[in-house]
């Protein structure tokens, strides 16, 4: 199941939550239960080839997404 990433206009927290992409729009908060709810877009850690074993080194020096989706804050989530 994906890890998604979640904002709450009515409580203003954010929230991650392991959901099925089928329920992935119908999700409420973890605070407050409120249905005003949106989805956020995420950023994926970048990974460095792959070792003899199959596995990747991970970059955590990648940018993260501290703003909002929107970029500007027009969003409302300031």
């Amino acid at each position: 199941m994906p890890l998604y990433e979640y904002y709450c206009s009515n409580c203003k927290s954010r929230f991650e939550l392991l959901v099925s992409h089928r329920h992935a729009n119908d999700v409420v908060c973890m605070k407050c239960h409120s249905e005003k709810v949106r989805r956020l877009l995420s950023l994926f850690a970048l990974a460095h080839g792959s070792g003899d074993d199959g596995s990747y080194e991970y970059d955590d020096t990648a940018p993260s997404m501290s703003g909002c989706a929107c970029g500007s804050g027009d969003c409302g989530c300031h």
